[in-house]
């Protein structure tokens, strides 16, 4: 049986790096691809989804954060708060588990329509050997991460932010490796990272302008 398990265990690590060489293939013919598929089909851009706002966690827009949190949270508060990128910030910075503070360093948060990017300074360490496998070799000791997916209230008081995006310098990992880069960073299962918010809210909405938490219907 405990063969079995460590069987398990190194072919999973195995597909990963499977999954990271053919995703390293992928982005250093980026360019080939890229043309290639433009010579194929061309879509329209959407203007409002390339609006985007950055915001800067600090002490004082966690604070106003905070006091909009209590607000909602407190009996004939408002229907609904409003949230700024640098207020989003901070809550999410404040919030982060401690694996994820210490590998994690000048952290940002860029919103856009239904969509919420995390960018920081990353520690690679964090990863291990083995998770990065023939990466290891072609990348620094600390390097540029951006996450992002969208968000949803999941259970009463709880955001779940789901990652479908995830970048370390110039490489995007390939969809099936991010959960298990998820959990090694943030100790997060499925890709999916937990949040905590007033249990009154209801739903959020994520737009360029902040984001709206709505109190849930009695």
């Amino acid at each position: 049986m405990i063969r079995g398990c460590f069987t398990n265990i190194f072919a999973g690590i195995g597909c990963l790096t499977v999954l990271i060489v053919v995703g390293a293939a992928a982005w250093y013919f980026r360019a080939d691809i890229s043309e290639a598929y433009r010579s194929m089909v061309e879509r329209p851009v959407e203007t409002d989804s390339l609006q985007m706002v950055r915001g800067f966690p600090s002490e004082r827009a966690l604070e106003s954060a905070l006091n909009k949190e209590r607000a909602i949270g407190r009996r004939g508060g408002p229907e609904r708060i409003t949230l700024s990128a640098d207020e989003m910030a901070s809550i999410i910075e404040d919030r982060l588990t401690l694996d994820a503070k210490a590998a994690l360093d000048s952290v940002t948060v860029v919103l856009s329509r239904d969509r919420l990017a995390l960018e920081a300074s990353l520690r690679t360490d964090a990863f291990g050997r083995d998770l990065l496998g023939p990466l290891r070799g072609m990348i620094d000791p600390t390097e540029p991460i951006r996450v992002s997916g969208p968000g949803e209230i999941t259970a009463p008081g709880i955001i779940g932010w789901d990652i479908d995006e995830f970048q370390v310098a110039l490489f995007p990992f390939p969809g099936p490796a991010i959960p298990v880069l998820v959990e090694r960073l943030t100790g997060a299962a499925g890709g999916v990272v937990m949040f905590a918010v007033p249990v009154e809210v209801g739903s959020l909405e994520i737009g360029s302008d902040g984001v709206t938490f709505y109190r849930r219907a009695n």
